[in-house]
């Protein structure tokens, strides 16, 4: 299995520990403490997948078996897409983890996490379960709560997937995990108050002044001038959630995903004006004017439709082809000046007149499928055009298979 390079691992690890290090933690558990462990992934797919990255999502129910030790259950879930488009993992794994802490020092507690488990796989209409191996490391801090742990992690996932790709027997992946520990159970004892000798009563202090309204006094407040119902944080400055550099107050988009870049209002960048947005934009150079796809690339006169197909000798389309044709259906509803004919091709095995209607078919059934999804009919037609127009020579197997295919062809 080849190890993942250094160099795609930098920025989620430089994000996690910056985001770890200004955020609210923490929560000193006693032994046999019970605690759930929500937290966002960032999964870092082994290159044999041929899949992009995408973010995950785990949670887990664990407890401090003692000073060194906590022992944790956690189920995971994300889906990668392959590269191509044609297709995804979906993954569901339970695992179960050991956590040993070098320190429990409540500001700082660093461990090393190993455990084992399942991993549930569903890939090209299959799924299947294999065994998987956990180990990394990561920390807990409480630099500003009392009842929140917040949690950060790096861990490589060895999946012993021997069945979504007939190439490889097995997979390793990095996850980047930012979450919390959440203690059940109440919060911790408050410290007994210790007896004094009778004394005077003191007069009672001035209210303290605040003067923006904001929750936080003056004397306290790094931003004694916040907007009138801004949130604003323990210094009394204004909130930036999703952490752009835009503060909430004059963010209009406020959720925007971490790292991506944004403009002076907090929105998600569309560098080559096309529509799409940098974080989803396979072609972020696109030249001004031209018409894109949902993937932001140019529409050509024929678009291709890899990883369409059917049972054979039949019109009836295999699971594997919806996420193509979603992704097809999404362009045309874009764009509903664009006229298309669905083309329907096969190779020349078999009787030809056979051939021709058996293109026609399974054009007539793309074209059905997207109007399903949202394209307007009249703006489809389909043809079957049998073996008549091969791309590819049909003496060789791999000939015949790029023969057999449909096509949107657009009017000019």
């Amino acid at each position: 299995m080849k190890a993942i390079a250094s160099s795609r691992l930098r920025l989620p690890l430089a994000l996690a520990s910056t985001v770890a290090l200004t955020s609210v933690a923490a929560h000193d558990h006693a032994d046999g403490d019970w605690y759930l462990s929500p937290a966002l992934n960032y999964v870092i797919a082994d290159d044999d997948r041929e899949a992009d990255d995408d973010a995950g999502f785990q949670i887990g129910l664990g407890r401090q078996l003692n000073e060194a030790w906590n022992l944790e259950g956690n189920l995971e879930i994300d889906t990668l897409d392959r590269e191509n488009g044609n297709n995804e993992f979906k993954q569901r794994g339970l695992a179960l983890d050991g956590l040993y802490f070098f320190d429990r020092n409540p500001g700082f507690a660093p461990y090393a996490l190993v455990g084992a488990g399942v991993l549930n796989t569903r890939f090209d209409g299959e799924k299947g379960t294999n065994p998987m191996v956990n180990a990394g490391l990561g920390f807990l801090s409480n630099a500003l709560s009392d009842t929140v742990a917040l949690r950060a992690e790096a861990r490589y996932r060895y999946d012993g997937d021997n069945e979504s790709l007939a190439s490889e027997d097995a997979f390793g992946d990095w996850i980047i995990s930012l979450g919390v520990n959440i203690p059940l159970g109440g919060d911790p004892a408050p410290a007994a108050v210790p007896a004094v000798a009778a004394m005077a009563e003191p007069a009672p202090a001035a209210a303290p002044l605040d003067s923006d309204n904001d929750g936080v006094n003056d004397s306290t407040d790094a931003c004694p001038n916040s907007p009138a119902g801004a949130k604003v944080d323990a210094r009394g400055c204004d909130l930036d959630s999703d952490s752009d550099g835009v503060p909430d107050s004059s963010d209009r988009c406020p959720d925007s995903p971490v790292g991506t870049r944004v403009d002076a209002h907090g929105c998600e960048v569309d560098s080559d004006g096309d529509g799409v947005i940098d974080s989803k934009d396979r072609c972020p150079d696109t030249a001004a004017g031209v018409k894109v796809d949902v993937r932001g690339c140019e529409i050509k006169e024929v678009i291709e439709l890899p990883g369409v197909n059917f049972e054979t000798g039949s019109a009836q389309l295999v699971t594997a082809s919806a996420s193509v044709l979603d992704e097809a259906a999404g362009t045309l509803i874009k764009h509903p000046e664009i006229k298309a004919e669905v083309a329907g091709h096969t190779d020349n095995t078999g009787a030809h007149a056979f051939n021709v209607d058996l293109s026609q078919r399974r054009a007539e059934t793309v074209m059905q499928y997207l109007v399903a999804k949202g394209v307007p009919a009249g703006n489809l037609t389909a043809r079957g055009y049998g073996p008549d127009q091969p791309v590819a020579d049909n003496a060789t197997k791999d000939g015949r298979a790029a023969n057999r295919r449909v096509e949107l062809r657009i009017a000019k």
